[in-house]
C-alpha cells in the first residue's frame, strides 16, 4: 500500500492506494507520525484495489489511535471499503463518510456506470435515489443488494 499526504493548517488529506493488507501496518505507523498536531483528517480511498482481513485489523487499530480529538472524514470509498463499513462498525468508528462509489446498471440498455455519491446530497438515513440511464431515461439499479450495500447509511 502507498499513500500521499498533504498538510495545510490543522488539516491533512491522506490518499491511500493499493492493497490494504498485513504489510499496511507499517505504512499506517508512518502516517500516524505525520499527523501529530492536526485536527482534521480526510482519507481518500478511490485508489484502493483491495483489502483483506489483516488489512482491516491494521486499519481499525490505526484509526483508533488517530481519531481521538479529531474530525475524521472518509471520501471516495470504493465498494471494498463500503463492504467493510457495513460489516465492521469499528472500521468507520466515529468518522463521517462524505462520499462513496456505487455501481449501477440499466436493465434496459445493459449499461454499467460507477457513480460517486456525496452524502450531503441526500437526506440522512436514506438510500439514495438511483440515477436514470443516460440512454433510456429509465432508473438504473445497483449491482449490489441495496439493503446490504447502503446499510452504513442507515445506522443510528
Amino acid at each position: 500500500m502507498n499513500y500521499e499526504l498533504v498538510k495545510s493548517a490543522n488539516q491533512a488529506s491522506i490518499r491511500l492506494a493499493g492493497f490494504i493488507n498485513e504489510d499496511s501496518d507499517l505504512v499506517f505507523k508512518k502516517i500516524a507520525k505525520d499527523l501529530e498536531d492536526l485536527k482534521t483528517l480526510d482519507f481518500y480511498f478511490a485508489d484502493i484495489s483491495a483489502i483483506n482481513s489483516l488489512g482491516v485489523r491494521a486499519w481499525v487499530t490505526f484509526l483508533k489511535g488517530v481519531e481521538i480529538g479529531r474530525d475524521v472524514c472518509f471520501h471516495e470509498c470504493v465498494p471494498d471499503i463500503v463492504m467493510q463499513l457495513n460489516m465492521i462498525q469499528s472500521f468507520q468508528s466515529s468518522a463521517k463518510v462524505a462520499s462513496f462509489f456505487v455501481s449501477y446498471f440499466s436493465p434496459v440498455t445493459e449499461i454499467s456506470q460507477k457513480v460517486l455519491l456525496k452524502t450531503e446530497n441526500f437526506p440522512a438515513k436514506t438510500i439514495p435515489t438511483p440515477p436514470n440511464c443516460p440512454e433510456s431515461g429509465v432508473p438504473m439499479e445497483t449491482e449490489e443488494l441495496e439493503d446490504e450495500y447502503f446499510a452504513f447509511l442507515l445506522r443510528p
